[in-house]
């Protein structure tokens, strides 16, 4: 889908569809409407009780253009509650209602709102909407592209140019389509092995350095938490590392760390039946640091940024480690495993382990598929994030208003610290009792990082996957959580 941006008038618009965004009660806006469509909108208005609600869609004609141009007004609801996410949302359904009336060049009309978010919002949301998952299913597949949108034009008035917008959005949209990709694949085809071949295929020709760790490496390193997780597999684990380097003097260095389990069967605490088809999802972390990299090929930043990602898979077997087995990690402490489901933590806690000792980054985030406990506190849309910095918890938090990608702050309380301590080893992989788990997570991870390090833990285990497909831009399966957010946060770090 090409989009373009026309700084003309929309009246001269030949193609398919023009797509109007229209607020409750903007009389004077939907006059200029009526004038276009040769006065017929007044009549429609009338008759439909049409009053702008977001999502409400009313077509009509326009008999003053040759090419009989459809019309769309598509709703957008209070003035007073719009944002760049509302601007996204709106694409995405317009593209949607394009499909389904055949539209392939059509134009939104965004004069009235032509600012650089709401346009780079507008791109976004146009573009991720174009995305299905359709690998396996040839001819829905062909249906699908017979149906493709081939260009989108958007009107705006304002003299300021729009190419950098237009730049972000793309760039963002390419490492979410990589993301949703890698997720979406069934965990036949996504082994430790093939995560490998995407972080290959990201560094390959660009700036973005790779190290992968093997079997071998990992046992002469003391990855003991990481490779009990792993052992139950026939699959070799790896632990990928990405590296970007922003010049000689980088202002910063940073780590994210990706869960990277390809498939979480529970290990020998099984998952119930109903729920284990769904576990391909787990490395959906994984996919995120490697979706954030794809962007970073094509950003310049005064920033050393580091990605580790530790990938396995967690199966039983009579090699695989049983509960109540007492492994040591890479930081020395030992680890009570009473939970084999509860492996997430323990991959991640060598990963952070390694990256704090070997490289002493600034700022440490992980992404995490960690905890169903999140899903309960927060649904299915918004992310936990558990940190003690302030600071770093607003500046994400800004960046998630610009993207749309719900983010919360969960507390990593102190007093909840003594749930952790085990009878026969360090500390144990989960408590007695199922009380706070999402934040018995973060405190179990925040064990393994030193305390001059700012560390936030991100547990996307519920908009990482998308079983409904509600929001208008993301479909239903792997979303691509958390890369515009930490795209757009990257780039504040570096201005900052």
């Amino acid at each position: 889908m090409k989009i373009l941006i026309d700084q003309t008038k929309y009246q001269s618009f030949a193609g398919d569809a023009i797509f109007f965004p229209v607020f409750i009660d903007d009389a004077d806006y939907l006059s200029k409407i009526d004038k276009f469509t040769g006065g017929t909108l007044r009549d429609e208005l009338v008759s439909t009780g049409f009053s702008a609600e977001f999502g409400e869609v009313l077509w009509v004609l326009s008999p003053s253009n040759k090419k009989q141009v459809k019309v769309c007004l598509l709703g957008l609801g209070e003035k007073a509650k719009f944002g760049a996410e509302v601007m996204r949302r709106w694409a995405g359904k317009a593209v949607a209602l394009a499909r389904e009336r055949g539209a392939k060049n059509i134009a939104y009309e965004l004069s009235q709102l032509s600012t650089a978010d709401n346009i780079q919002a507008a791109a976004e949301g146009a573009w991720l909407s174009d995305y299905r998952f359709l690998k396996y299913k040839k001819t829905e597949a062909q249906k699908w592209q017979s149906k493709k949108i081939s260009q989108v034009t958007i009107f705006v008035t304002s003299k300021q140019k729009f190419d950098e917008s237009i730049k972000d959005a793309a760039i963002g949209v390419l490492g979410t389509t990589l993301a949703r990709n890698l997720v979406n694949e069934p965990a036949n085809y996504m082994r430790p092995r093939d995560l490998v071949d995407a972080a290959v295929k990201i560094a390959d020709g660009s700036k973005i350095e790779l190290g992968v760790l093997g079997k071998k490496e990992l046992q002469e390193n003391g990855f003991g938490a990481f490779l009990a997780v792993a052992q139950g597999s026939d699959e070799e684990p790896y632990l990928i590392h990405l590296f970007y380097s922003g010049g000689e003097k980088p202002e910063k260095r940073i780590a994210l760390v990706g869960k990277g389990v390809t498939f979480d069967s529970g290990g020998i605490s099984l998952k119930p039946s109903d729920k284990i088809s769904d576990m391909k999802v787990d490395m959906a972390g994984a996919a995120a640091v490697l979706g954030i990299f794809r962007c970073l090929t094509l950003i310049d930043l005064p920033l050393e940024i580091h990605g580790i990602i530790p990938v396995c898979e967690n199966l039983p077997s009579g090699r695989a480690i049983l509960p109540g087995d007492v492994v040591t990690s890479f930081s020395g402490k030992t680890i009570e495993i009473l939970n084999t489901d509860a492996e997430g933590r323990l991959v991640l806690a060598d990963a952070l382990s390694y990256v704090a000792k070997n490289y002493l980054p600034n700022i440490i985030i992980d992404f995490a598929t960690l905890t169903g406990a999140c899903m309960v506190a927060l649904g299915e849309n918004i992310a936990g994030v558990m940190t003690q910095s302030d600071k770093l918890m607003q500046s994400l938090q800004e960046a998630s208003e610009k993207s749309g990608e719900k983010l919360w702050r969960l507390p990593l309380e102190g007093d909840y610290h003594d749930k952790m301590k085990s009878e026969i080893a360090d500390i144990k992989n989960i408590t007695d009792d199922k009380n706070a788990g999402a934040i018995m997570g973060g405190l179990f991870l925040q064990e393994f990082v030193p305390e001059e390090i700012e560390f936030a833990h991100i547990d996307i285990a519920g908009p990482a996957y998308d079983e409904k497909g509600k929001i208008s831009y993301i479909a239903k399966g792997g979303t691509g959580f958390g890369i515009r957010t930490i795209v757009h946060w990257l780039k504040n770090q570096s201005e900052k």
